[in-house]
């Protein structure tokens, strides 16, 4: 037997390998590297208790034998070769994370203390995987499902039923579906989950879930709502917020032309019956601000007022936040209420209602109706007395057309419709709205800025705003942050290039224009270059005629057509 070949076969496979004598220790040959590591000089037949310090006797009957050199501590491993006089030992860095079975181990406990739950089948539909977080989510045992068919873990008795199965055969994950595989004496445990395949070299290997602990979720969130009431001022030094969680009032409403004080008068006038209000307006144009000042004009003034984006919630949560949880509903739900009970006799406004899917649009329907509310997972029924105030961003007609809106609940929400005026339509509203935050980023910036170029006024003024207010402001911050401290002007110039691009490209093909019928497009666009070429030749009509491709007499025609005459 050729033990320096053999030795060094194994060194490509493994490094730090010596081949030893199985009854006596004696080394018959070492790897360099494993010379190296230990630092000795090594001659032939060394017992190897003189290179590592450990007697043959030890490494034959222990596991997991540790020994450190230079710092690093390694694992001795050994191969008995049956009928065979010799060992095989090898060493393996304990934290050597270009091994194979390191990395696994990482990776294991990685997924053993992950916060979201995680599920393993293989290609069978086996279970190979369930760590801590899906035991706690789902009130299981791992022992009890590692090991078995999936859909017999869960009860399903018919592999058809099985969504990893599905999953597995299609290759299509399915993403953040909400529904329950498991139960809790009886009851069902609804998280939220995603499944995907494991591909390997274009073949499916296997399929995992990532389930999320929605209760978590849902704490974080409607900790956040209650941080967001309870902050009295931000950092921009916005308006300190009222004991009923309000800022604004109608006098915080800028603005003098005659929809908005039209607006304002009607805001008023409803501010004090119980309706239900619906405004309508596109984004940025300040509905929330007009539904704080219906409430702090209102009776309801001292009672809350509670705000919520029905867009920036996922759908099974809002329904919880909304109405309340019992405990026990799901897993890890408790009894909480929902906003309708938090909010009292006050006004709960439904900011973006339109974005509220339709199935949960049914559930608020029934809750106005009946004036009462049921909580998630709960029987008891608790009665409503507050004043809703929902928004919208585009016209609840078209809504109800598209079916992106109840009709019936249109009806409920909108005892009056109020609608909010874009900044394009309000005039000179544009300018009183400038000097306003003009005035708010001077503090902030420590400027002085006082006036705006009439180079800069042509261009705002032509602007058609889409982002209403919210854009102005951001707008006046952008240019104000590149004003020189010294000067007391806004000026054109200190618009970033990219707006500018924006707002030059629109004023060149403006909604007014577009808006025209096409013989008077085409008119008027053939005289602008009438115009100009005779500009560009000093008004001498024969050679603008020249330029422009058409006859003398046909320049004389359109000239007289379109009064075109010199100053």
């Amino acid at each position: 037997m050729d033990i320096e070949l053999i030795g060094e076969i194994l060194a490509k496979l493994r490094p730090y390998v010596s081949i030893i004598k199985r009854e006596s220790g004696e080394t018959l040959w070492i790897d360099e590297k494993l010379t190296n590591l230990l630092a000795v000089d090594f001659e032939p037949r060394m017992n190897i208790e003189s290179i590592l310090g450990i007697k043959i006797r030890d490494l034959l009957k222990g596991e997991n034998i540790k020994a450190e050199f230079n710092h690093d501590k390694y694992y001795l491993n050994i191969i008995e070769l049956t009928k065979k006089p010799i060992i095989i030992l090898y060493l393996t860095p304990i934290a050597d994370y270009d091994d194979y079975e390191t990395r696994c181990y990482c990776l294991e406990k990685i997924i053993e203390n992950l916060n979201d739950g995680i599920l393993l089948s293989d290609k069978d539909g086996k279970v190979v995987i369930y760590n801590n977080a899906m035991e706690e989510l789902e009130k299981r045992n791992s022992k009890d499902m590692i090991g078995k068919y999936i859909w017999d873990a869960y009860g399903y008795k018919d592999i058809n039923k099985s969504e990893h199965m599905e999953v597995f055969n299609s290759g299509i994950p399915i993403i953040d579906k909400y529904k329950a595989h498991a139960y809790n004496n009886g009851k069902p445990i609804y998280k939220l989950y995603s499944t995907f395949p494991i591909v390997k070299d274009g073949e499916t290997i296997g399929v995992y879930s990532i389930s999320k602990d929605e209760t978590k979720l849902q704490s974080l969130l409607s900790e956040t709502m209650e941080l967001k009431r309870q902050l009295m001022e931000d950092s921009k030094g916005l308006k300190p917020i009222k004991s009923n969680g309000t800022r604004f009032s109608f006098a915080d409403i800028i603005g003098s032309s005659d929809v908005m004080k039209e607006l304002i008068k009607v805001a008023q006038s409803i501010s004090w019956l119980d309706n239900n209000i619906l405004i309508v307006g596109k984004t940025g144009t300040g509905k929330e601000v007009l539904a704080q000042s219906i409430h702090n004009h209102g009776k309801r003034k001292h009672k809350p007022f509670i705000g919520i984006n029905c867009s920036a919630i996922p759908e099974n949560l809002l329904e919880s936040i909304l109405f309340g949880t019992t405990k026990g509903a799901y897993t890890g739900a408790v009894d909480s209420p929902g906003l309708f009970d938090e909010v009292g006799e006050g006004t709960i406004f439904l900011d973006e209602l339109d974005s509220m899917p339709i199935n949960l649009q049914a559930k608020l329907l029934r809750v106005l109706q009946e004036k009462s509310v049921r909580r998630v997972g709960g029987q008891e029924i608790y009665q409503i007395k507050c004043r809703v105030v929902s928004s919208m961003g585009r016209d609840p007609y078209k809504l109800i057309e598209e079916g992106k809106l109840r009709q019936d609940l249109f009806y409920r929400v909108a005892g009056y419709i109020l609608y909010l005026p874009t900044l394009k339509e309000r005039g000179n509203d544009l300018f009183e709205l400038v000097e306003y935050y003009i005035s708010k980023n001077n503090i902030a910036m420590n400027k002085d800025v006082c006036f705006i170029t009439d180079k800069l006024k042509e261009i705002m003024k032509n602007y058609s705003w889409p982002g209403n207010i919210r854009q102005l402001e951001n707008f006046i911050e952008n240019i104000m942050v590149r004003t020189d401290e010294e000067d007391m002007y806004l000026r054109a110039s200190n618009i970033p290039d990219y707006i500018m691009a924006v707002m030059i490209n629109e004023e060149d093909c403006s909604v007014d224009e577009l808006r025209q019928t096409l013989p008077k497009t085409l008119e008027q666009m053939e005289k602008k270059l009438i115009i100009e070429s005779l500009d560009n030749n000093k008004w001498n009509v024969t050679k603008t005629a020249e330029n422009l491709g058409i006859t003398r007499q046909s320049l004389n025609y359109r000239m007289r057509k379109y009064n075109i005459k010199r100053d």
